[in-house]
């Protein structure tokens, strides 16, 4: 058979014969595995495997849901940006005040359904109403609905652990009492249990529970001491925990603006797990905010009957409105700066401005981390300008008053709930259409990726399986073969990646690792440098090259997710092989070796691929081979 090479997928997922460069899926066979992850094989040459990881992010029919959850997966994933060349106490702090951000979210969410539910439905609404119901039977009809929330998204997120993160690290799944160990914050991608803690997801749960259930008493007590007023006054609650929120968010921003750890030349993004935090909250209030508004006209409630948790609600229209100048500003001008003349004078003239332009628009892709904290920042300069804007004296407190009943506010009761429906939509639509699953699922495949140890209500992440399943994998190649090719595109080298770390070293010397439009520097090292930072890449560079294994990235300029991993440093030079996009020289298939349709050799000078296709390429070919024998 020789040497195995074993493929792994990127974000969108694959049909499998796709993967395999076949374009019938009667040419594969299956291995082994289930509708959510599979182990397939050529049929006519079975040393090319395919690890199929697409279904544990698009199978279920309740994905488009997972909208609801991003605040809390941004919160999640903000616990795992921090740098990696900080003190302990300091990351410690860090994380302490992810926890608690995660936990004020919470919060938030059940608030901002009793004063929907209960408030202003329950309690105003039947107040006013010449109906033979009571306010009482009205507020007990709120408190169940918002208790039926709260059900709901503990169930959501047991179900998962029970799934997901109660799992030992083989992938087995373990009785309740059996479950791995507490997770240690010291613990990075070489830990064998890194994506195997059901504990620590079961003692998170408890501690959310403790949150949402002191959240449900103070709601209690407000509205018992309130009672017979014209509100129930659930909005100053809501302002004190929006204050709390906006400490926090300083907090984190004054103990992360420096981070450190990533490559060399990689941009620093400053107070990521600020900016993620910020994300959160600015996407919770804003639509919430728009729902209330919303609820509060259908109830026929006047602007004298709306509370403080409606007063920065202009201002979430006028940051969406800034958000999305920036975004296509941003776009226009990294576009512009692509250059692309250095082709030769033959090309065409369109081909030319073309690549000028994809060229361009990957540098942008590039930095979008940066522009992410640019997003986070806006939100906090509108709210901030509106907050100072409407402060006003009142009884020696200074509380934030309702907003005016305007223009602004007919924008923001259609616009800010749309977008929470725009996003459900679109992730369904994704579920259908392969074009647009790529694009969303280079979102949630990240997000995703990471374990919940900073927030339980966070998207059930898929790692927890496909680490741990394409970890088998190569260790099966090992045994069988003794060594095995990893060939790992886009979003499948961080699995990969994260897969190999814990492997011990007479293992992993065995593996020649193949990453091709690999985010690994150009996302994952800015973001989260103390898992995927210099020190990182360098310990992994070099464990591979220790034996006959070896480290190969391939990349174009025109592509707006891979990109360099280790760049031209001393003794990194062989690592990174740029490219060519459009191709240069026309391929060719070696003699006897099985010539698969979608792997034809790119035509010259014909068109731009960007990220797609490079299984197509002759360095991709050329690459393979060379690592086979060095096993051979």
């Amino acid at each position: 058979m020789g040497m195995r090479e074993l493929r792994i997928h990127g974000v969108g997922g694959s049909t499998g014969a796709e993967l395999l460069g076949l374009d019938d899926r009667a040419e594969t066979i299956l291995i082994r595995g289930d509708r959510s992850t599979q182990l397939i094989a050529r049929r006519e040459d079975p040393s090319v495997e395919g690890y199929l990881w697409g279904g544990l992010t698009s199978v279920s029919a309740l994905q488009p849901l997972w909208v609801l959850l991003l605040p809390f997966t941004l919160v999640n994933v903000a616990g795992w940006t921090h740098g990696a060349r900080i003190a302990r106490w300091r990351w410690m702090l860090i994380r302490g005040l992810v926890h608690l951000a995660a936990g004020l979210l919470t919060s938030t969410y059940v608030l901002w359904t009793a004063i929907i539910a209960v408030d202003y439905l329950g309690y105003q609404a039947l107040r006013d109403a010449d109906l033979p119901v009571s306010p009482a039977i009205g507020v007990l009809a709120g408190l169940a609905v918002t208790l039926a929330l709260v059900v709901v998204l503990l169930r959501v997120a047991e179900v998962g652990r029970r799934r997901f993160e109660a799992r030992t690290p083989d992938g087995t799944v373990v009785p309740e009492e059996e479950t791995s160990a507490d997770w240690h914050p010291e613990e990075d991608l070489s830990s064998r249990s890194f994506f195997s803690h059901g504990r620590s997801m079961t003692w998170l749960l408890r501690w959310h529970a403790a949150v949402l259930g002191v959240t449900g008493v103070v709601v209690l007590a407000v509205a018992g001491l309130r009672w017979g007023g014209t509100t129930l006054g659930l909005g100053e609650v809501f302002l004190a925990i929006g204050l709390l929120q906006m400490l926090v968010i300083v907090l984190l921003a004054g103990l992360t603006w420096r981070g450190g750890g990533q490559p060399v030349g990689t941009p620093a993004p400053r107070a990521l797990p600020a900016a993620a935090v910020t994300l959160a909250v600015a996407l919770t209030n804003g639509v919430f905010s728009g729902v209330t508004l919303l609820a509060a006209r259908a109830a026929g409630l006047g602007q004298e009957r709306w509370g403080q948790e409606l007063a920065l609600i202009e201002s979430f229209v006028i940051t969406v409105a800034l958000w999305a100048i920036l975004v296509i500003g941003w776009l226009l001008f990294w576009r512009a700066r692509g250059r692309a003349d250095e082709l030769p004078e033959h090309v065409e003239d369109q081909l030319r401005r073309r690549t000028a332009a994809w060229r361009g628009t990957a540098l942008g892709a590039h930095r979008a981390p940066v522009l992410l904290v640019w997003l986070a920042g806006t939100f906090l300069l509108s709210a901030g300008i509106a907050a100072a804007l409407r402060f006003e004296p009142d009884g020696g407190v200074r509380w934030l008053t309702p907003p005016e009943d305007g223009f602004l506010a007919d924008v923001a009761m259609v616009l800010l709930p749309g977008l929470a429906l725009a996003g459900v939509g679109v992730v369904w639509l994704s579920m259908r259409r392969r074009v647009l699953r790529r694009t969303v699922a280079i979102i949630w495949d990240v997000l995703t990726f990471w374990p919940r140890r900073f927030h339980p209500l966070a998207v059930r992440p898929y790692s927890s399986r496909a680490v741990l399943e394409f970890q088998a994998g190569i260790r099966h190649g090992i045994q069988e073969d003794g060594g095995v090719v990893v060939s790992a595109y886009s979003q499948g080298s961080a699995i990969a990646y994260a897969a190999l770390a814990p492997l011990p070293q007479e293992e992993i010397s065995r593996v020649c690792l193949l990453s091709i439009g690999a985010p690994t520097t150009t996302l994952y090292a800015q973001v989260f440098p103390a898992y995927f930072g210099e020190l990182s890449l360098q310990r992994t560079h070099d464990r591979l090259a220790s034996g006959a294994g070896g480290w190969r990235n391939l990349y174009r300029r025109t592509d707006p997710i891979g990109g360099p991993v280790l760049g031209t440093a001393e003794g990194h030079a062989e690592v990174d092989q740029e490219v060519p996009d459009p191709a240069e020289e026309a391929g060719s298939v070696p003699e006897g070796e099985l010539e698969v349709p979608l792997e034809a050799p790119r035509e010259p000078w014909a068109d731009l691929a960007g990220h797609v296709d490079y299984h197509r390429e002759q360095a991709y070919r050329d690459a393979v081979a060379e690592f086979r024998r060095r096993f051979s």
